[in-house]
């Protein structure tokens, strides 16, 4: 009966070891367990710190590189892009100096989350600004393309005008007829005789018919002579009215002899006028007769 009874207190007592070391090892396994869920946790956690870190260096990266690639110098986009540098520091000295747990990461995925945000609103407003400028760069091609359309344009019609008024111009010149040289010299009764010998020679007489022009406006008309002596050389005296004229389609400068002034109408008219310096040298004189700086009509006498 009493050696029954020791038994029952042993088994019990080995029944409440065994219990306590079971337990024992469950605690032990348990805590093992939670300190491995731990350290994954802990590296998951710097994981993330380590990706925060590298996003945002992209970032930046992504951003310089937007506004150089499409050449951007709006005050407005690099007051977005100071704004952006400003939270990128602030996201870094939070990675850098704040408490790594689930709590601040959850804040620094929140301020990342505001970072992107403003990132895509700087996007927008480049691409918009590039649209733009597009636009702006086809108007101004076209405005370009419009003006030099309307300075050949204005070129072709300038040429026009300058062709018309060269038609015109030719068509008031006057075609003229009858065109006489002679030496002359005075009889008593004050006419001309006409005379061939140089030295007897007063005046050099030349007459010319105008003919008919109606597009010549009527009114004062002035024609330039020149004398040119058997040298060559036109015969030019200051004091009896020579003076210089330019020819239409050169420009250049000649002299004249004198002038012949006359009213004109549009009608026929007779036209003489008298020459009688440095005329007594034998040989061809040859006269030409100019309007507007074209010649109009020549001839010529020698004297012998």
């Amino acid at each position: 009966m009493e050696n029954n009874q020791g038994n029952k207190i042993y088994l019990g007592i080995i029944a409440l070891l065994l219990l306590l070391l079971i337990g024992s090892g469950y605690l032990l396994w348990d805590k093992n367990r939670k300190n491995d869920a731990l350290t994954a946790e802990k590296e998951q956690i710097e994981a993330e710190y380590k990706n925060l870190s590298d996003t945002l260096e992209a970032r930046k990266a992504y951003i310089e590189q937007l506004i150089s690639e499409n050449s951007i110098k709006d005050d407005s986009i690099l007051a977005m892009r100071d704004e952006l540098v400003k939270k990128q520091q602030q996201l870094q000295a939070a990675i850098a100096s704040g408490k790594k747990d689930r709590a601040e990461l959850q804040k620094l995925r929140q301020m990342l989350a505001n970072y992107e945000n403003s990132i895509a609103e700087m996007k927008a407003r480049i691409e918009q600004l590039v649209a733009q400028n597009k636009q702006l760069t086809e108007q101004n091609k076209q405005l370009t393309r419009d003006l030099d359309e309307a300075k050949a344009t204005t070129a072709q019609l300038s040429e026009t005008n300058k062709n018309l008024s060269r038609k015109v111009e030719l068509g008031s010149l006057l075609q003229l007829r009858n065109i006489e040289v002679v030496g002359v010299k005075k009889k008593g009764s004050g006419e001309d005789k006409v005379v061939k010998r140089a030295k007897v020679t007063e005046s050099l007489r030349i007459s010319f018919e105008t003919g008919e022009n109606k597009v010549l406006e009527p009114g004062t008309l002035t024609l330039y002579i020149r004398v040119i002596s058997p040298k060559g050389e036109t015969i030019a005296v200051a004091d009896k009215g020579s003076g210089t004229f330019k020819l239409a389609e050169t420009g250049e400068v000649l002299q004249y002899s004198q002038k012949a002034e006359f009213d004109w109408n549009q009608s026929n008219k007779k036209v003489v006028v008298y020459w009688s310096s440095n005329v007594n040298q034998e040989g061809t004189y040859k006269v030409e007769v100019y309007q507007s700086g074209y010649l109009i009509g020549k001839g010529s006498v020698e004297l012998n």
